[in-house]
């Protein structure tokens, strides 16, 4: 006989976000890591600002790492700033919050609610971003060592 894992379709859902947010969590701390290893590295191995600076790709590596932690930053506090104003949007009316929670409850296609499109669309991005930049920094230091 076969059982079901989860009671209802609300209880999978969870799990799915809970999920995402864990995994995001995870890459968000993981870039970071990842990128003062790259930063790390290239100082363990060209040893001086001389040899970075002769070296091209080691100067590229550093300057991509360097950026990412900095728009890594900014980004992250511009987060804080729009989820700050959701919240104060949903405390402002809570009325016109609750009509809101019905409608995106009774929408036929997923919608961003209690997020914006911009939030959403931000949030990939840097998903995205949180992936390809320390990659490309990893990738240039390893050529650098040729």
């Amino acid at each position: 006989m076969k059982t079901r894992r989860f009671e209802n379709p609300g209880e999978a859902a969870k799990e799915l976000f809970d999920g995402f947010n864990e995994w995001c969590e995870i890459l968000t701390r993981h870039s970071i890591q990842a990128t003062f290893a790259v930063i790390a590295a290239n100082w363990a191995v060209h040893g001086s600002t001389e040899s970075i600076i002769d070296n091209s790709l080691a100067k590229w590596s550093l300057g991509i790492a360097i950026a990412f932690l900095g728009i890594n930053l900014l980004v992250a506090g511009w987060m804080s700033y729009l989820y700050n104003k959701r919240r104060k949007y949903a405390d402002e009316d809570k009325e016109r919050w609750e009509k809101e929670f019905q409608k995106a409850g009774e929408a036929s296609k997923s919608t961003p609610w209690p997020y914006t499109d911009f939030i959403q669309g931000l949030g990939s991005f840097l998903r995205f971003f949180k992936v390809i930049v320390p990659f490309i920094a990893a990738i240039l230091f390893v050529l650098s060592l040729f």
